[in-house]
């Protein structure tokens, strides 16, 4: 296996040069064309393990994510990956399975590794573990002024599905969703539903569910089972995830006598897709993905070269409504009156 002296001997340059290049030192550009041939040519592979020891940190960004069994997570994650490609970074991909000792587990990890960065989606208190000495960019979650947080208008998000559904005919409006500890991005979602709401005097109520999370899909079913037989209490429902709106979809497709969009409404809320070509089955509230996973890796480019540069703090970026099959089409006003009557 070929080794740094070799490179040196083939480039005819000295040990040290290669040493520079490998760490990111500026050298010559002949010297660096000489290097880069023999590196091609030898098929050499620097030690990561070593580089980290001499320069302090590694070329990894730890991502941290609650789960990859959802569009969203699996969606961010290939945009961010593609970010830290553009930089030279590698991503160490960690699933918490919403299990606070195992995120802390994977920041030791990334302590002990001396990574470049950690990028988390957490609900958890991680607070008392972050230190000035780990560069960390949080997504959905806020934690103090020190750690830039990004995240979509959420609130914004709950105002505009309960305004899309009232302009779209529906006059009772119902949102389904989860209460989790930490998690902000769920509560503003309500928090904006229930504003648009109470501003807009449209009849509402919120099915806030407080189980764990492997029997909230048979909940769901049992909740729409007892309460949409003989009538429909309401005709409009924002669920606060798409995961959450298949439930919903699944559970009045199966359950109920009733029709998606005829009859009833339904608008989720992430619109990312299972495959790139899959078509949008349920109207949604759009997250801006790739814009997030720009914004988390060059914020922690900021934070890693110098933390003063990174002054703004808080991102909350724009949403859009996507219309698909549980939505129907905007109507004319008279049209629409005559329908209600």
């Amino acid at each position: 296996m070929a080794n740094m002296n070799d490179v040196a001997k083939i480039a005819g340059v000295s040990r040290g040069t290669v040493s520079n290049y490998i760490n990111g030192v500026k050298i010559k550009k002949e010297s660096q064309k000489k290097v880069e041939q023999a590196i091609q040519e030898l098929d050499y592979v620097p030690n990561q393990a070593a580089r980290a020891l001499k320069t302090q940190k590694s070329n990894y960004v730890v991502f941290i994510l609650p789960t990859i069994w959802t569009p969203f997570f699996s969606e961010l994650t290939y945009y961010l990956q593609l970010e830290l490609n553009k930089c030279g970074l590698k991503m160490l991909l960690c699933n918490s399975q919403d299990d606070y000792i195992q995120e802390l587990e994977y920041i030791r990890m990334a302590q002990e590794q001396k990574v470049t960065g950690i990028i988390t989606i957490s609900y958890s208190d991680i607070t008392p573990y972050l230190t000035a000495n780990l560069p960390i960019v949080s997504i959905e979650r806020y934690f103090d002024d020190t750690v830039p947080f990004i995240t979509s208008d959420n609130f914004g998000g709950g105002q505009l599905a309960a305004q899309k559904l009232q302009e779209l005919g529906s006059q009772r409006l119902l949102m389904v969703v989860r209460k989790i500890s930490h998690n902000l991005g769920l509560q503003e979602r309500q928090n904006g539903f229930i504003s648009y709401c109470q501003k807009a005097h449209m009849p509402f109520d919120v099915y806030l569910d407080e189980g764990n999370s492997a029997g909230f899909r048979a909940r769901v079913f049992r909740f729409f089972e007892n309460n949409y037989q003989a009538n429909i209490p309401y005709d409009g429902i924002f669920a606060a995830t798409d995961r959450y709106a298949d439930y919903c979809y699944d559970a009045l497709v199966q359950k109920t006598q009733w029709h998606l969009p005829e009859d009833i409404q339904l608008i989720g809320f992430d619109g990312s897709k299972s495959y790139q070509n899959e078509a949008l089955k349920i109207s949604t509230i759009r997250q801006p993905v790739a814009q997030i996973a720009e914004l988390s890796v060059a914020e922690l480019i900021k934070l890693g070269s110098d933390r003063k540069k990174s002054k703004k703090t808080k991102y909350i970026l724009p949403i859009t409504f996507l219309a698909a099959q549980t939505t129907r089409e905007k109507r004319k006003k008279n049209e629409e009156k005559k329908r209600r009557q």
